[in-house]
């Protein structure tokens, strides 16, 4: 694979568009509801007049630090599910608003879902997979529904409680839920000798464990990729790395990449983004991802 970075746009399969982007928000439709919520990547000015952007069902109002409340503006509903599909899988996903402005899922990363079915779909026997800094659990499913076991890793009861509802809604059962830290979690793993053919991870800019283990992007990925790398299965694997972080660009991310002598010196770079039906693109994060 070229580490050359490209713009990458989910495939279709979601129920999902991005309607428009600028002054730092963004206009999306998750199924049929309409959402204005805030962007900081969203720098431009938008494309849509104010009309489109007054249709939405709910508008996120931000308050100090990254917390706010919805404001309603329709009938809309504040829990509500969406359709995926990708070839032969075929899910649903819980949606709700919180007062984090996100709901459940992140649309852009349904790239990596159809890239997760395409890479479990060439291996041989039994399929093992890791979805650290997991959220809701969509890749986790995602990856169940392809046929592997899957171990899901992440540090806040709330989301990893939604995560399986979302599993119970699909009926996927070969999920293990861990409540724990990423990095502690794979310390484990290396003790035990685990390996995985396919290990994804969203890290977020800052955060903290299960035990209150402070997280930094730019200070701690060096070291939970040097040893996630070591639980990787070494005849039949795949890699998913996501990063958002302006603290982190793609130069140095890619520099902190090639100095590491157990990552390959291959690998696929891209920036992921959305994109209307009227071109405007936003871009959400760096990807990296590898297969062998």
């Amino acid at each position: 694979m070229k580490n050359k970075c490209t713009f990458l746009l989910p495939n279709a399969g979601l129920d999902y568009e991005f309607l428009d982007a600028g002054n730092f928000r963004k206009l999306e439709r998750f199924g049929e509801v309409i959402l204005d919520r805030p962007e900081i990547e969203a720098k431009s000015s938008p494309l849509l007049p104010t009309t489109s952007w007054e249709k939405a069902d709910w508008y996120f109002k931000e308050e100090k630090g990254k917390t706010g409340e919805w404001i309603k503006q329709s009938s809309a509903p504040t829990e509500w599910s969406i359709n995926y599909q990708h070839k032969n899988v075929s899910l649903g996903f819980n949606l709700k608003l919180t007062a984090f402005k996100h709901i459940g899922i992140f649309p852009e990363q349904a790239e990596n879902w159809n890239f997760i079915q395409s890479q479990l779909s060439g291996i041989k026997g039994e399929k093992k997979v890791l979805n650290l800094f997991a959220y809701t659990g969509a890749a986790s499913i995602v990856a169940a529904a392809s046929g592997a076991l899957v171990t899901n890793v992440d540090s806040v009861k709330q989301v990893l409680n939604w995560g399986r509802e979302n599993a119970a809604t699909n009926q996927q059962d070969t999920i293990r839920w861990i409540l724990e830290d990423a990095r502690k979690f794979v310390q484990k793993s290396i003790r035990r000798g685990d390996k995985y053919h396919g290990i994804v991870m969203d890290p977020p800019a800052f955060g903290y464990g299960s035990k209150k283990e402070k997280w930094i992007l730019e200070k701690d990925l060096k070291g939970l990729l040097e040893q996630s790398v070591q639980i990787l299965d070494l005849e039949q694997h795949f890699f998913v790395l996501n990063t958002y972080s302006p603290k982190l660009p793609m130069m140095d991310l890619k520099s902190l990449l090639d100095a590491n002598r157990s990552f390959p010196k291959k690998y696929e770079a891209a920036i992921l983004g959305l994109k209307s039906k009227n071109s405007k693109k936003l871009a959400l994060g760096n990807l990296i991802r590898f297969s062998h």
